[in-house]
């Protein structure tokens, strides 16, 4: 399973769910969407108009720094 953090520069909660992911020591990708604007278009087509969005292959996403969902995430890694 890959994991992708969609997120720009100047967003807290952007910040909040990679230090997050880093400190369970959870790989992930970064798309920043202020720099490409493919991955603005990625976001939208997920349903989204505010960030971080995180999204993992297997096709489950959700946007925000939402510690339940973020914890569930890391278990699903870690299984």
């Amino acid at each position: 399973m890959t994991i992708t953090v969609y997120s720009k520069s100047g967003c807290p909660q952007c910040v909040f769910a990679k230090k997050y992911l880093e400190a369970k020591e959870i790989p992930f990708e970064e798309k920043r969407v202020d720099l490409e604007d493919v991955y603005l278009d990625e976001v939208k087509e997920l349903g989204y108009l505010s960030l971080p969005v995180i999204a993992d292959s297997t096709g489950n996403h959700f946007n925000g720094y939402v510690p339940e969902k973020m914890e569930a995430l890391v278990a699903t890694w870690q299984a």
